[in-house]
């Protein structure tokens, strides 16, 4: 942790490989603790980007309580990611979130989606929608354990980073995506949305990722300017926003300043259109990569306590 607080840089595309060099050799230690939580795959939807990991408690949080159901959708610039990353984390990134939050009692799907130059917006959170549709439906299947005997598929979690935070938000904001009507919106209790692009007006052309950006969002910026978390926010009716889940932002302490400042005019719109702004909890000594990374290391998990604690304060999770 002190690498990261000693790094004068913030930029994502300049952090990733010291972060990940930092972590890598903490992570390999841990490699027996993280890897003692049991897991399984199921596929959710065809074709190499279609499975999914579910993560089971190692014991129960109370033999009375339902076991929360938290998904965890990882971010890579719209153009990576994946639920296992190989080798750099020695295939402990992302088990050593599903591991930490398992050992809180949680069951914890972890889904691949498609990137680009694969798919275009809104792809990726149309996957993400299926990847929770199909556990509902097949929660029998996927879900059951000796520690899961009675998961909770009637308040589901959402937790993303980055892209995947971009994408939990179109499916919630766009109602081609997820219709107004749909009963999985019920399903929902709660999303963690972890430092999304919330607003991309400032990107210009000569950003090291606007190609990548305009190539998801459909071939030019002005297309990502439009679609971006805030303006689908913008255009929501106020039926849909008054119904949206309980929401928690998620912020390293070292993010990118357009990141910072997308975050804060989103939640300016959020105060307008429902008179009271989403909490925001700071990941301190964090920078955009390295919080995900730290869990089951021992060092930095602080954030994640206080994820916990929201929920519960919230009600949310017993």
């Amino acid at each position: 942790m002190q690498f990261i607080r000693e790094c004068k840089e913030r930029e994502t595309y300049r952090v990733v490989e010291p972060t990940v060099a930092a972590f890598a050799p903490l992570l390999k230690k841990k490699k027996a603790y993280i890897k003692e939580v049991a897991f399984k795959t199921f596929r959710y939807a065809p074709g190499d980007r279609g499975e999914l990991d579910v993560y089971y408690p190692i014991s129960s949080m109370n033999d009375r309580a339902k076991t929360p159901v938290l998904f965890f959708i990882y971010g890579g610039g719209f153009n990576s990611g994946q639920r296992s990353i190989s080798p750099k984390s020695f295939g402990l990134v992302y088990a050593c979130l599903a591991a930490y939050f398992a050992r809180q009692g949680f069951i914890v799907i972890i889904p691949d989606y498609r990137v680009v130059p694969n798919v275009v917006f809104p792809g990726p959170a149309e996957d993400v929608r299926d990847a929770i549709r199909w556990t509902v439906e097949n929660k029998d299947v996927c879900l059951f354990s000796e520690s899961s005997p009675n998961p909770d598929v009637e308040n589901i979690l959402l937790m993303g980073h980055s892209a995947g935070a971009a994408h939990i938000a179109t499916m919630l904001f766009l109602t081609d995506v997820l219709a107004e009507n749909d009963a999985l919106r019920k399903n929902i209790a709660a999303i963690i949305l972890e430092s999304p692009p919330f607003d991309l007006s400032a990107m210009t052309p000569d950003w090291p990722t606007a190609s990548v950006h305009a190539a998801y969002w459909g071939g030019t910026l002005e297309q990502a300017k439009e679609n971006d978390p805030l303006h689908l926010y913008k255009r929501l009716n106020n039926t849909i926003i008054h119904q949206l889940p309980k929401t928690l932002m998620v912020e390293a302490e070292f993010e990118p300043e357009w990141l910072l400042d997308a975050g804060e005019k989103f939640n300016e719109e959020v105060k307008k259109r429902t008179g009271q702004a989403f909490k925001v909890l700071t990941a301190k000594g964090h920078n955009h990569v390295s919080l995900n990374w730290a869990l089951s290391t021992g060092e930095g998990e602080e954030w994640a306590v206080d994820v916990i604690l929201w929920l519960r304060n919230h009600n949310i999770i017993m």
